[in-house]
């Protein structure tokens, strides 16, 4: 395999290692740090049954995954129509290897393996 699929395959799996929202997780554990800017937000967290904690938490969940997506999918787009290039020690990430950025990372977050 060649250096620069290596690291195109790692920078996305990095972004997939990444992919838990930090504040879902506040939602479903003890709520956000103890701070007078995360009052209000603790307040409204102390008012959901562990239920609705749990929607509210998978709806951030889905959101972060899907500002990861986006970005991804903004970057494959500069890549495509405006010469957008991504290296990494000295080596330029190959464009639309196998699907796309944002099309690898999702089905990486999904449990797919690379294909060959």
């Amino acid at each position: 395999m060649s250096k620069e699929l290596e690291l195109y395959k790692a920078f996305i799996d990095g972004l997939v290692e990444r992919k838990d929202s930090m504040t879902a997780l506040w939602v479903k554990g003890d709520g956000f740090p103890k701070t007078e800017d995360n009052k209000a937000k603790n307040e409204l967290l102390a008012a959901l049954t562990p239920e609705q904690k749990g929607v509210l938490a998978e709806m951030l969940q889905d959101e972060h995954i899907a500002g990861i997506h986006d970005t991804l999918a903004y970057i494959n787009k500069m890549m495509d129509l405006e010469g957008l290039e991504l290296h990494q020690d000295g080596e330029s990430y190959p464009n639309d290897y196998f699907e796309s950025l944002h099309y690898d990372f999702i089905s990486r977050c999904d449990g797919d393996e690379w294909p060959e």
